[in-house]
């Protein structure tokens, strides 16, 4: 009996040293992106601003306007300064517009969102298929 309770224990040890190896391995390898302070605040803004109520980051938030996730990879500095400085008119509204940033708000907002860009999402989100009626 003694002997069993051995085998066992030692049995137990080398799976449990051989498993936290394994994770330890697996997590050692990738670099975690560390946030700049603008990056930081910038997050503080879409906090704010309560941009999750309508938008979706990395799948997580609302979906009526759309996921940012890649947005400054998709539009670029230059689209996203301009709209969240001049914000059109939402689609499907006829006099409701998004919400204007300052200068300074949108200036941390585009560093935050080109932070998100720059998380590998391994091909989140999706592609949009078109479906044609058959």
């Amino acid at each position: 009996m003694k002997f069993v309770l051995n085998s066992f224990l030692v049995v137990l040890s080398i799976s449990l040293i051989a498993f936290f190896g394994a994770i330890y391995s697996s997590v050692a390898g990738n670099k975690l992106q560390s946030m700049t302070d603008q990056e930081l605040k910038g997050k503080h803004v879409f906090e704010q601003r309560a941009c999750i109520e309508c938008h979706t980051l990395f799948g997580n938030g609302g979906y009526s306007g759309g996921d940012l996730t890649k947005a400054y990879g998709n539009f670029g500095e230059v689209y996203l300064k301009e709209y969240f400085l001049q914000p059109p008119l939402i689609s499907g509204a006829k006099s409701k517009k998004h919400i204007s940033l300052s200068p300074a708000e949108t200036d941390l907002l585009i560093a935050y969102l080109r932070f998100v860009n720059s998380v590998n999402t391994v091909g989140w989100p999706p592609a949009v298929q078109n479906k044609q009626a058959r």
